[in-house]
């Protein structure tokens, strides 16, 4: 704590010759130290603004824990030694039965799944089936690898209704049977110009999958010819392409009825990873002979783009960071040459009993003095831009040298986070304090004797 004499001692070196207010210096520092600190909270309220919009739209639509079935590898074939005279002639030497393979995925009447769809935190679920297949533009043989879901009439509502990169040839968001659903990934792979692009809408394309069968001729795929009526955007689902559910279902080799993905959508977005974790532990202890599931989130698919905006922050802020770092260096610079020109002054304080850690603590109050002035200036100007952020549009809008300015930034989302706000100020505080270290520890090593044996 600052004692009274040693308050009144900083606010005398911080005001001007004539004893105005503050010094020219003084000012400067203090209006560097309010820049940069409603800097950080403007910018940091655009940055968390573009985020929820960006994770709104993920959340929204892609699903929050997506649960899938591990199937079991196929039975190994069981093999017994040949009596038959002839076959040992012709050098067949042991039979071999290969036992019926178990069902494929899992019924919406297990009761694991229905345990789970009752719990609290659990919105809706949604079954699916899925599984790697190729798209094959027959007009030029380009192909795609591609993942196939075949989803229900709601969850293709649930993620394509009001997508904004989403369009439809027949202007809805469904899918009948033949049809399919191509995202811009898929469709990109297929242009020869590498380019997503709607020209695909109405074409038919080859669909086939990797599970194919054994016939006369030999293993084949299966092969389907699908509709290309509907494309769309999006950041993990690009290279997906969906169908029908009952379509998929046929074409992937599933029975009715059995599924191997549950989509969940939870109240809150946010608590996907430890609602995973929680589950991935709890049925870890429930033997299960027949399945057994792995789970993945939202952040999971889309850990790039989340990891992208988290970096983006980051510098962001440390860029901004320097403005405050300026003003510091300027604080710095003007205490050292204030600590030169008062030799004198601090000299007589030493003589008058004032010891080496009150001089420094002037010094350092000078510090805090501008730092607390700054940081409150600009801390009011942050709040006042973001939470007037539309009026001040509405008002350069006006301007018609402004209008097309503001028509963009009418589009972009604000959000005031404060703890951001907190980190501005405390940010400011701390590299303003540090800044007056050096030269209060400089005048703190002022020693009287040195100074007044010329006077």
């Amino acid at each position: 704590m600052l004692r009274s004499f040693e308050r009144q001692a900083s606010w005398k070196y911080l005001s001007g010759r004539n004893g105005g207010f503050l010094s020219l210096s003084a000012l400067f520092s203090l209006a560097g130290i309010a820049i940069g600190v409603a800097a950080l909270i403007v910018a940091s309220a655009f940055l968390n603004g573009q985020r929820d919009a960006l994770l709104d739209a993920i959340q929204g639509r892609s699903p929050h824990v997506t649960l899938t079935v591990v199937e079991p590898p196929p039975p190994s074939p069981v093999c017994t030694p040949e009596t038959d005279a002839l076959n040992i002639a012709l050098g067949i030497l042991e039979t071999c039965i290969v036992p019926p393979s178990a069902l494929k995925g899992f019924t919406a009447k297990d009761p694991l799944i229905l345990a789970l769809l009752d719990r609290a935190e659990v919105k809706a679920g949604y079954f699916e089936v899925a599984g790697q297949g190729m798209v094959v533009l027959p007009s030029s043989g380009a192909v795609s690898g591609t993942y196939i879901r075949g989803l229900s009439p709601e969850a293709i509502e649930q993620r394509l209704v009001g997508h904004p990169a989403a369009y439809a040839l027949t202007g809805t968001m469904e899918l009948a049977r033949g049809e399919a659903a191509l995202g811009y990934g898929v469709v990109a792979s297929l242009n020869p110009d590498g380019k997503a692009s709607l020209a695909l809408l109405g074409h038919t394309l080859d669909l086939v999958s990797p599970d194919g069968a054994i016939t006369v001729i030999g293993w084949t795929p299966r092969r389907r010819d699908v509709k290309v009526n509907i494309v769309f955007g999006g950041f993990a689902e690009r290279n997906e392409t969906y169908l029908p559910l009952d379509s998929a279902a046929t074409f992937l080799g599933f029975e009715p009825g059995r599924f191997n993905n549950l989509q969940l959508f939870l109240h809150d977005a946010d608590e996907a990873a430890a609602f995973a974790r929680g589950l991935e532990a709890e049925w870890g202890e429930i033997a299960t002979t027949e399945r057994s599931f792995r789970s993945s989130t939202w952040e999971d698919r889309n850990q790039a783009l989340v990891s992208t905006l988290g970096i983006q922050r980051v510098v962001l802020i440390l860029v901004l960071a320097l403005i405050v770092v300026v003003a510091a260096f300027n604080i710095l610079a003007s205490q050292v040459m204030l600590v030169r020109e008062k030799r004198r002054g601090i000299a007589l304080l030493r003589t008058l009993g004032v010891g080496q850690g009150s001089v420094a603590r002037i010094f350092i109050g000078m510090g805090l003095f501008l730092a607390l002035a700054g940081c409150g200036l600009g801390l009011c100007i942050g709040l006042s831009v973001v939470l007037n952020f539309d009026t001040i549009i509405g008002a350069f809008a006006g301007v018609p040298a402004l209008a097309g300015a503001a028509d963009f930034l009418g589009s972009v989302q604000v959000t005031l986070s404060p703890n951001d706000s907190l980190l501005a100020v405390g940010l400011a505080l701390a590299i303003t304090v540090l800044a007056t270290l050096y030269p209060a520890w400089q005048a703190a090593r002022t020693e009287p004797a040195e100074v007044l044996r010329y006077v």
